[in-house]
């Protein structure tokens, strides 16, 4: 009977197309489909640089939507603990409250761009972790060693009011610590990042306090130089951070192609067979005379 053939032929031709587009059309969604159930920590790893990636595009277009699925994949992928193989515990806690607070901010349906600063936070640590060697957040080093340059000025110069516009320039360097700030807790931990935070706050309150005549020049002078130091050690010790093991290159090949092509094979050699067997007796068993 046609049947015979009919069935694996059809059969030969759905597995002959999956094929086809897994190898040429579509081999980029399936190997990223692949990434999202790989048990392998690096590929985890590289997913969540993704989500990260994405998110800081949805909150640098205020794409609320977006921003929010890609939140939840982010905090999925957090949950999973795979990814928790590098970096610092104080870091991953770092990118759960940076999670939520995005989460809460875009629910409350507030219209403040609240969740940028969030948002590029996270991108910079999972950026951190996927290529240590050439990380987004080490080009901060040249761009805040250029703030201190310009307190430095601010401070001594030749009006009375120094101490006010130095204690303006602080300004953007604060900002840039803050954004770097989870970056740090993933590499180093949190002592680190309090140890940065502590001179900014410390150095912000002697130039105050300067502005009301409570303080000495000399104490503003070593707080600035310490300051500067520890920035230095900062980026000079980022490539000794213990963040992501040396690992093989991820091959190429995808599994399911295989299983399309001997699906294809299968089907064909089913439906030669039933062909030959149709040809042979094309109506069936025939009745004895």
């Amino acid at each position: 009977m046609k049947v015979r053939f009919i069935v694996p032929f059809v059969i030969c031709i759905v597995m002959t197309i999956c094929y086809a587009g897994s190898v040429w059309g579509n081999g980029a969604s399936i190997n990223q489909y692949a990434n999202l159930l790989s048990s392998d920590p690096y590929i985890q790893l590289q997913r969540l640089d993704d989500i990260a990636s994405s998110l800081y595009e949805a909150a640098y277009t205020s794409n609320r939507q977006a921003g929010f699925q890609h939140v939840q994949q982010l905090q999925r992928a957090v949950e999973s603990g795979l990814v928790h193989s590098s970096g610092k515990s104080e870091g991953w806690s770092a990118i759960e409250q940076d999670a939520n607070y995005i989460e809460q901010n875009l629910l409350s349906g507030s219209t403040a761009p609240g969740w940028l600063m969030e948002a590029a936070r996270i991108r910079l640590a999972a950026d951190a972790l996927v290529r240590p060697d050439h990380a987004l957040w080490l080009q901060y080093e040249s761009v805040m060693l250029d703030d201190i340059s310009r307190v430095e000025k601010a401070w001594k110069r030749q009006t009375n009011d120094g101490a006010i516009a130095a204690r303006g320039a602080m300004t953007s360097l604060q900002e840039h610590a803050e954004l770097i700030e989870t970056t740090i807790s993933m590499l180093y931990g949190s002592m680190r990042e309090a140890e940065l935070t502590e001179r900014i706050v410390y150095t912000n309150r002697l130039l105050e306090a300067h502005a009301n005549n409570i303080t000495n020049e000399a104490m503003i002078d070593r707080s600035l130089e310490a300051l500067k130091e520890s920035l230095d050690r900062l980026f000079d010790q980022s490539g000794s951070a213990e963040v992501l093991p040396a690992a093989a290159a991820i091959p190429n090949a995808n599994p399911l192609s295989w299983t399309f092509f001997l699906g294809a094979l299968i089907s064909a050699i089913l439906t030669y067979s039933g062909w030959r067997k149709y040809k042979a007796n094309p109506f069936g068993v025939k009745p004895l005379p």
